[in-house]
């Protein structure tokens, strides 16, 4: 019986390892979402569920980590949740994560160590993309302090469209108009849509 519960022990921390690892690069793209164990909220069942987007930009296989909240009836971007002016996780839970198993360029910004995370700060017209190259850390915003601060790739400035199109889920999703241009990651909620450009870092 003791051996048994030495083996499940064994297993239960070796899947906890796998799903809360830093992973990057081409395996980072096949494991599941990170969880971040250090943080309290991750042992309870989350409202905001863990979605993922796998697409491809020419030969380098990318994979999209996110939490996806729900506006249930409040007003979210532009609200008291994603104010305007301020920096958001662009997401729920932990931070949006970037897993590549290349460099890739997003938003004119060079990822070249295949993990990244993706802020943002939400705007009425323009939105501010943030890439760092911090990836352990919780997503809720009081966390992004100095030391995390200091990893910033870079930052850019992108417009956003409004429609009439509901949407009530946050979203991230990829498109692809042609083989010769750029992946497009669309990022929607409520009546909100970012376009995000994706391309291979080498050419």
């Amino acid at each position: 019986m003791t051996k048994r519960l030495i083996a499940l022990a064994a297993v239960a921390l070796s899947v906890a390892a796998v799903i809360g690892g830093d992973w990057g690069g081409s395996l980072g793209t096949y494991l599941p979402c990170r969880r971040n164990w250090g943080w309290l909220p991750s042992y309870s069942l989350r409202p905001s569920p863990t979605e993922s987007v796998l697409f491809q930009v020419g030969s380098i296989r990318v994979k999209v980590c996110y939490g996806s909240p729900r506006a249930r009836g409040r007003k979210m971007i532009g609200g008291a949740a994603v104010p305007f002016g301020r920096l958001w996780r662009t997401g729920a839970n932990e931070p949006t994560t970037i897993r590549a198993s290349g460099p890739i360029v997003i938003a004119g910004r060079l990822i070249a160590e295949g993990k990244a995370t993706l802020y943002t700060v939400p705007g009425p017209e323009t939105w501010e993309v943030v890439l760092n190259r911090s990836t352990a850390q919780w997503g809720i915003e009081s966390a992004y302090g100095p030391g995390v601060a200091a990893r910033e790739i870079g930052r850019t400035v992108l417009p956003v469209a409004t429609g009439t199109d509901y949407q009530e889920a946050f979203s991230i999703g990829a498109e692809v108009a042609s083989p010769t241009a750029p992946v497009q990651l669309i990022l929607r909620w409520e009546n909100t849509t970012l376009r995000i450009p994706v391309e291979p870092g080498i050419k």
